[in-house]
């Protein structure tokens, strides 16, 4: 059940964010013009790198988000690729997934300290939803080019990280006896898969939100 609950939501979350991005497209035009697609390509891996105007705090901050994104695809790779096979997560798998998921559960503790301030959410983002009394008309999609989507994605995945953690350490240790490890093993699966759903709609709303600012800072430098 398991197996197929993940393939069939993966399916629908990458197919989700096409449709969104067909709807609501960012970035270079023409859209789908080999020039257009390698500048986007480009772009993405640029976004990588620290910008230079950053602060010192600016660039750890960037570097401790680079790290724990490496960790999230290393686990999202070694933990759900053996499902996906057919297998379970075992031997070399199972290694790897260990050896970073203190990484990355490092990586999210800083980001929380870090980002807590910048994710905060305020008056204007009520407004963003329309749940204010002065809200503006907002080009684009409201949910993910202006922020409040990215507060949002933050949020819930720190609070996720909690259960994932502790199902995680939990499941190792016959602390409650080895029924309560089968169980916490699986309940740790689908905190598992339910976080990878958020932080890949979450990636996707960062992505969006950087193309779009760097294409408003080259449109206003013309």
């Amino acid at each position: 059940m398991f197996r197929w609950a993940a393939i069939i939501s993966f399916g629908v979350i990458f197919a989700g964010l096409l449709l969104h991005h067909l709807l609501f497209p960012c970035g270079y035009k023409p859209r789908f013009s080999p020039g257009s697609l390698i500048r986007k390509k480009v772009h993405l891996f640029i976004l990588l790198f620290p910008e230079q105007k950053l602060s010192l705090p600016g660039k750890i901050r960037k570097f401790i988000f680079l790290l724990g994104l490496l960790s999230f695809v290393v686990l999202l790779l070694t933990g759900f690729t053996p499902l996906m096979l057919g297998s379970r997560l075992a031997g070399y798998w199972l290694i790897i997934h260990a050896t970073f998921a203190p990484v990355f559960i490092g990586c999210t503790a800083l980001l929380a300290l870090l980002g807590a301030g910048q994710y905060r959410f305020n008056k204007e983002d009520l407004e963003t939803v329309g749940l204010g009394c002065t809200s503006s008309k907002i080009d684009g999609c409201r949910l993910t080019d202006i922020g409040i989507g990215a507060k949002a994605g933050f949020w819930l995945l720190l609070i996720l990280s909690l259960p994932v953690t502790l199902t995680m350490v939990l499941s190792m240790f016959p602390l409650f006896g080895t029924h309560y490890q089968e169980l916490f093993y699986h309940l740790h699966r689908w905190c598992g898969l339910v976080f990878a759903w958020i932080a890949i709609v979450e990636l996707y709303i960062l992505i969006r939100m950087g193309i779009l600012e760097d294409t408003k800072k080259k449109s206003h430098q013309f």
